[in-house]
């Protein structure tokens, strides 16, 4: 997959398939339009095109509105998602002004038609394009219908709840993990590089790898101790994340993910990993003495290790 941040200045190609949308987690409502534009694509002979965006139109409407920790799946990780299922161009293209009051026919004239070469237009069944949301499958086949032919794709539902982005970041910041890797269709993860900590954990008997983000605006999940596993030079190892501001052992309020990992001595400090949350234990807590976190960190582990036996992960 090739992907650019901007749209071609002249013709790009001669047919495509597009779908348009901001995608965030790439869930499995997200993987059912871009499955069927990658189907039509092929049946074809064309190619299939995402026009997404590199900063969600909220941000855009409401300035200040706080970004930080806001997405399921900042840049990076939103290009691998989509190229893993097989889509040809994405084009991430911000979302400014120019944007935000192009009238739907122009993005249809201008873009869609003169730059892509569009024949079939795919969306979801909420998804609408151009000025004051103009654009939509019903506007498409109403004034288009000789040059395009466009499609809604029906919900996508988790026992019978709809699947997306929003309820999904609500489901994460309860720490319900079971709700949100069931609707992303994958384990959310966390990517970052392992930082020196202040080694409290080490002092603790529990020394923990501490993990600043790689991006910022990615979501967190929400204050507890999960199970999870780190993935690091290829390999996976087995452990349980704190998420929170450690109140037993620190008056600091930055927000930490520092995860103690099962029979694991290594040096990792300075490599990139990624962690991946499978579980919540148990809400982040202050307790009234060390020797207390002493004996939950050690129950929170024999849980973790047990819950972990259940499904054969480990022993």
């Amino acid at each position: 997959m090739k992907f650019f941040y901007n749209f071609p200045e002249v013709s790009f190609i001669d047919q495509s398939v597009i779908t348009i949308g901001m995608f965030d987690g790439v869930h499995l409502g997200h993987a059912k339009v871009l499955n069927e534009c990658v189907k039509i694509a092929e049946k074809k002979g064309i190619s299939s095109i995402v026009i997404s965006f590199s900063n969600h139109p909220s941000s855009y409407f409401n300035p200040n509105l706080e970004s930080k920790n806001s997405l399921l799946s900042p840049d990076r990780e939103k290009i691998q998602w989509i190229e893993s299922l097989g889509i040809d161009y994405l084009f991430m293209i911000p979302f400014d002004h120019y944007i935000a009051h192009l009238p739907a026919e122009n993005f249809i004239e201008d873009i869609l038609l003169a730059k892509f070469g569009i024949s079939d237009l795919v969306l979801g069944y909420d998804n609408r394009f151009g000025f004051q949301r103009k654009g939509s499958v019903d506007f498409v086949n109403a004034h288009y219908s000789e040059q395009i032919h466009a499609y809604s794709i029906d919900v996508a539902k988790l026992d019978g709840e709809i699947i997306s982005s929003s309820i999904i970041k609500e489901y994460l910041v309860q720490g319900n993990m079971t709700k949100t890797n069931s609707m992303l269709g994958r384990n959310y993860s966390l990517q970052g590089k392992v930082v020196h900590g202040n080694h409290q954990g080490r002092q603790l008997g529990f020394p923990t790898a501490n993990i600043e983000l790689e991006n910022s605006d990615k979501l967190i999940p929400g204050f507890g101790v999960y199970i999870s596993y780190l993935k690091v030079d290829g390999t996976s190892i087995f452990g349980v994340t704190n998420i929170g501001i450690r109140p037993t052992v620190t008056q600091d309020t930055h927000t930490s993910i520092e995860t103690h990992l099962f029979d694991f001595q290594e040096d990792i400090y300075g490599k990139e990993v990624e962690l991946f949350i499978l579980d919540k234990i148990r809400d982040e807590k202050k307790f009234n003495s060390l020797p207390e976190l002493i004996d939950q960190i050690s129950a929170d582990v024999q849980y973790a290790k047990s819950q972990l036996t259940k499904i054969h992960i480990a022993s």
